[in-house]
């Protein structure tokens, strides 16, 4: 069976100019991939010019019994980007929301002990903060509505410990060796409030609990970045599975050894080899989720599409952002399968041009 070895985790993601490569269960005090030496070849080009292909994203994705709903955040050192999209379970109704960002040092935090990453404007407005020192972890969002969009906002809970937490930093070449892409993860479970009001409607309040996943992602990215993610987050007989499933064509010349994929049941992690996703019905139909390890195979059914397209400055990207249903057989590293059948989940594919 595919394993994938655990390292220890390093004070600082690079020293003396290269990665420290590998997979590590605990957190570095700093998401920090600066300092690379030559990333893009022989050319000694200055730190300051090489930074900048360094890109940050920040996502909370969440399930409860009421909504299913992904944030996310784009830091590309000119602008930045807000995608928030959540779905009614029993209507199945899509609620979309962005916001851009102007030129700004910083976005998203380096700092994983403690931070804020939050944004600025009263009609999208986000608050993820952290501090390990006193066991908290927070989501806060309103997001002001429309004729056609309801007026909501949420307070989530949480913490970095319980049975359910569990936390996993990968650092991969991202291709070559000479550069690299560093992406932490941690799930758990969660409690709080979510309000929705519109014009024509009262306000309704919602009590929540459920499970969610957060992670943050840097990478010295290609001049044209292409991903694939595949989440969900669930109760499947009785047992808490996550799982976070992704390829793109900046992966490690040797995705075997190096990968961000985890499956996570009742807060134990099974790292998960690489896979291959095949769409023979086109986009719209249904995907195909294989390794060559026989620990996964899935199909993914599109049900709701939300499709986002900016271009400013050099920056031209494409986010879909897909809610569906997986179906298939996840195995955990002590062999344990685990069925999923119409499992919600969400996939999401981007293409992005510098």
């Amino acid at each position: 069976m595919y394993s994938r070895t655990y390292f220890k985790t390093p004070d600082t993601l690079v020293k003396n100019g290269k990665a420290v490569f590998g997979s590590f269960e605990e957190s570095p005090k700093s998401l920090d991939v600066r300092g690379v030496w030559f990333p893009f070849g022989v050319l000694p080009f200055p730190p300051f010019i090489t930074n900048l292909r360094i890109r940050s994203t920040l996502f909370f994705e969440f399930s409860t019994d009421t909504f299913i709903g992904s944030l996310e955040l784009l830091d590309a050192k000119m602008v930045g980007y807000l995608k928030f999209v959540i779905w009614d379970r029993a209507t199945g109704k899509k609620y979309a929301y962005n916001n851009f960002m102007g030129l700004r040092r910083r976005l998203i935090p380096k700092n994983l002990s403690a931070a804020v990453c939050a944004t600025f404007s009263k009609n999208r407005y986000v608050r993820i903060a952290w501090d390990r020192s006193i066991n908290r972890f927070s989501c806060i969002f309103s997001m002001k509505g429309d004729n056609v969009r309801p007026s909501i906002s949420g307070t989530f809970i949480s913490s970095f410990d319980g049975s359910l937490f569990s936390q996993l930093t990968s650092v991969s070449p991202a291709p070559s060796f000479r550069r690299c892409s560093a992406l932490y993860q941690m799930s758990n479970e969660f409690k709080g409030a979510f309000t929705s009001c519109q014009r024509d409607k009262r306000e309704e309040l919602y009590e929540q609990k459920g499970l969610f996943l957060f992670g943050i992602k840097r990478a010295y990215y290609n001049l044209r970045h292409n991903e694939d993610t595949l989440t969900a987050q669930g109760i499947v007989k009785g047992k808490h599975v996550v799982f976070r499933i992704s390829t793109a064509n900046n992966d490690a010349f040797v995705p075997d050894m190096y990968n961000e994929n985890v499956l996570i049941v009742d807060g134990v992690k099974t790292l998960l080899p690489p896979v291959k996703i095949t769409r023979p019905s086109g986009f719209q139909g249904k995907w195909i989720i294989q390794d060559t390890e026989s620990m996964i195979d899935l199909s993914f059914t599109p049900r709701s599409d939300d499709l986002r397209l900016f271009s400013i400055f050099i920056l031209h990207a494409r986010y879909h952002t897909i809610q569906g249903s997986f179906s298939g057989v996840l195995l955990t590293k002590n062999a344990e399968e685990i069925n999923l059948k119409d499992f919600t989940g969400i996939a999401g594919k981007q293409r992005i041009r510098l």
